[in-house]
């Protein structure tokens, strides 16, 4: 395929039945896939927001993470059928493209030119957060997005891509291209995965514990703990130990202890006492991301829902964000 066909976008998609969206380096989608790919199919969904993908396991812990529009170089969600009939901006807002996609083969064809392309940006430079800071929901993306500029990475071998899509989610193209040579990649996608609405469980109830704290302390933390131990137990308080992380096995007990005046936790608030029992399993499902950030925010709510939120460098100065959502083990008392 002819270079100037990628540079210009132009393709044998109709543009008013397909999405189409350019990122300058593919990296920064790699990087953010590598930390939610724990299962092997995640929901992928496109609207004007940007792209996102959810992955789900048993039922009882979601990860979900997206590369926001502002971060694209180019990006069109186009007006069409799904509109309203009066032809006007109303009726498609809020319309969308909802398809399952395979991500051993959504990675392999990202990260087909190898190189720095394949490698997540933080394993490269050990996860320094370049002084971003925020805080509330995701950080505060919100403002910190606003200060980026479209097209991810300076990366100087690095890879652009361009994702087209028609609006039935048929199916999902990738172009790719480095140094002039151009590569398509055509992935089949599946009807999307009846997903449990966690994040609206969630969201329901109050929260009653916040932390923000450096993700290189809490990668240290479970490395103490035994990896035989079936739970995690979380305890949060108003009073010392403030933030406890322990397990058991027959090999003994282990229990990790966090004041919240340490350079650790940047962040502390707990409206009282909590203590919430967590499969391992779960967590460790959270590990890749864990491994992938410099930050990491814990949110527990009053049903012992824990959401950990962690902040990832994608190149030298944008970052992204990975969440998990994890149900607490119920009948704790009767297990």
């Amino acid at each position: 395929m002819a270079q100037d066909a990628f540079l210009s976008g132009r393709s044998t998609a109709n543009a008013s039945s397909h999405f189409k969206g350019k990122l300058d380096n593919v990296r920064s989608l790699v990087t953010i896939l590598k930390a939610i790919s724990f299962k092997e199919k995640a929901n992928c969904v496109i609207n004007r927001q940007g792209i996102q993908f959810i992955v789900e396991e048993s039922k009882a812990s979601q990860a979900r993470t997206q590369i926001r529009e502002s971060h694209f170089r180019e990006f069109l969600f186009p007006r069409s059928r799904l509109g309203s009939p009066n032809g006007d901006d109303s009726g498609d807002i809020d319309s969308e493209i909802c398809f399952c996609i395979e991500l051993p083969t959504l990675l392999d064809c990202l990260t087909i030119f190898g190189g720095t392309s394949a490698i997540p940006y933080s394993l490269s430079t050990g996860g320094n957060d370049g002084g971003q800071r925020g805080h509330g929901g995701f950080f505060g993306a919100s403002q910190i997005q606003d200060t980026q500029t479209g097209g991810l990475g300076k990366d100087r071998d690095r890879v652009a891509v361009r994702v087209i899509c028609p609006l039935d989610g048929d199916h999902l193209s990738l172009m790719l291209e480095e140094r002039g040579v151009v590569t398509e990649c055509r992935l089949t996608t599946y009807n999307p995965e009846a997903l449990t609405d966690l994040f609206s469980t969630f969201a329901e109830q109050r929260m009653v514990s916040k932390l923000i704290m450096k993700s290189d302390w809490l990668r240290d933390a479970f490395s103490e703990l035994d990896g035989t131990s079936d739970t995690i137990t979380l305890h949060i308080s108003p009073d010392a130990p403030y933030f406890r992380l322990s397990a058991s096995s027959l090999a003994g007990d282990a229990q990790m202890d966090y004041p919240k005046d340490t350079d650790v936790i940047e962040s502390f608030h707990c409206l009282h006492p909590i203590e919430n029992h967590y499969q391992h399993t779960l967590l460790q499902s959270c590990l890749k991301a864990l491994s992938l950030s410099s930050k990491t925010s814990i949110r527990v709510n009053e049903a012992g829902f824990l959401s950990m939120q962690f902040m990832i460098n994608v190149n030298e100065k944008d970052i992204e964000f990975v969440e998990y959502l994890i149900s607490p083990i119920a009948d704790w008392e009767n297990e």
